[in-house]
């Protein structure tokens, strides 16, 4: 793996990166920031609760700038490391190391001193690294069935992985991120009608096994049960909807939190806090955030000078659309509550630090279509 030349790194740096991309992360960090800060000074923590997501979030910015130098494809032909590195850090929480965070159902988190660290957050990474190499390798095959197989059973590996753990939420991630890097790969559709339709008549057995927690936050948010399990599985929900509403155009103001008891306004419920402090006005201000964002990784996507760029781009596309919108219907009662996080904004130094790491990578693919681009008009 090399880098580019000291000498016209700056040069190059200002020419040829995707400047719209990272003006977009800047904002997009410090609004997330700003957001994480109250959350916790709305806890009681102050600095000290969001210092993690925040040194996080700085650290993750700037390395970010630096690895988006580096060739994607110099990244990307050292798969196995990350592949295996990320596959041993989630083995580890089936050991005695894993632990269960407060306020989560699953074991998903390694210890490492004061701080903790999920793992399965570099495994999405991971993946789209590792899938992006597996598409590009059978580009030519990909309407067969043994390479479909053999892509679905590559996907299986983490799924099955972070289901075990008990993180469904996460589960759903990556089959979402999967399903989306087949689709730009040009698989055939009657795979995905198939898929769906086995999907469909599993519902009835997987009803019958879910656990009666899991039964009541979807039930809670469907208009027969609503009333049913508000003092319950629907409390938080209701909570959050309320933070929201009070929030009308402007807000209550920064640090002017009135809803003091909503549990997970730092993490799954942060767009509760936006539209409580900040309104109609900065949910809609953080709704385009992430618009623009989505739009120029799919910008970057098509433009992308090969296949393997494209499909990085699309994962990390899929990742943080579809983190996105779970999350947001969990905050507007139209999802239930399966511990989805809002990306860059939920707290959590390990998804900030690793949303970031997959940032460079379509920095990187941006990077190299311009300086060829440009090579090839000279």
């Amino acid at each position: 793996m090399q880098l580019r030349s000291p000498k016209r790194s700056i040069q190059a740096f200002i020419m040829n990166s995707n400047l719209r991309l990272i003006i977009l992360c800047l904002a997009i960090t410090v609004y997330g920031c700003l957001l994480v800060y109250s959350a916790s000074h709305g806890y009681g923590y102050g600095f000290s609760g969001a210092s993690t997501h925040i040194i996080a979030a700085a650290i993750g910015f700037i390395a970010t700038l630096f690895i988006s130098q580096i060739d994607y494809d110099d990244i990307c032909a050292l798969w196995p490391i990350w592949a295996g590195l990320s596959l041993l850090l989630v083995l580890l929480t089936f050991t005695p190391l894993g632990l269960n965070a407060s306020g989560t159902d699953d074991t998903a988190w390694l210890g490492i001193g004061s701080l903790t660290f999920q793992p399965s957050e570099l495994m999405k990474i991971a993946f789209i690294i590792t899938f992006s190499v597996h598409l590009s390798s059978v580009q030519e095959k990909i309407r067969n069935f043994k390479t479909v197989l053999f892509l679905g059973l590559h996907a299986m590996i983490p799924i099955g992985l972070v289901f075990l753990q008990g993180d469904d939420g996460t589960a759903i991630v990556f089959i979402m991120i999967f399903l989306s890097m087949l689709f730009a790969a040009g698989v055939n559709l009657l795979y995905y009608v198939i898929g769906l339709t086995g999907i469909c008549a599993a519902v009835p057995i997987l009803w019958s096994v879910m656990s009666e927690d899991k039964k009541a936050r979807i039930l809670c948010i469907l208009p027969p049960y609503v009333e049913k399990y508000l003092q319950t599985a629907g409390w938080q929900q209701y909570e959050g909807l309320k933070a929201i509403g009070s929030g009308q155009l402007a807000g209550t103001g920064y640090l002017n939190t009135t809803n003091g008891s909503l549990f997970a306004r730092n993490n799954d419920l942060i767009f509760a806090v936006a539209g409580e402090e900040f309104g109609f006005i900065g949910t809609m201000i953080l709704l385009i955030l992430l618009t623009l964002l989505l739009f120029e990784l799919f910008r970057c996507a098509i433009h992308a000078r090969d296949p393997l760029g494209t499909y990085l781009c699309v994962g990390m596309l899929a990742l943080i659309g579809f983190q996105s919108i779970i999350n947001l219907g969990m905050n507007l009662r139209l999802l239930p509550v399966i511990g989805i996080t809002l990306p860059f904004f939920s707290a959590g130094g390990s998804s900030v630090a690793t949303l970031y790491l997959g940032i460079s990578l379509v920095l990187s693919v941006s990077f190299s279509q311009s300086t060829r681009r440009r090579k090839a008009l000279l």
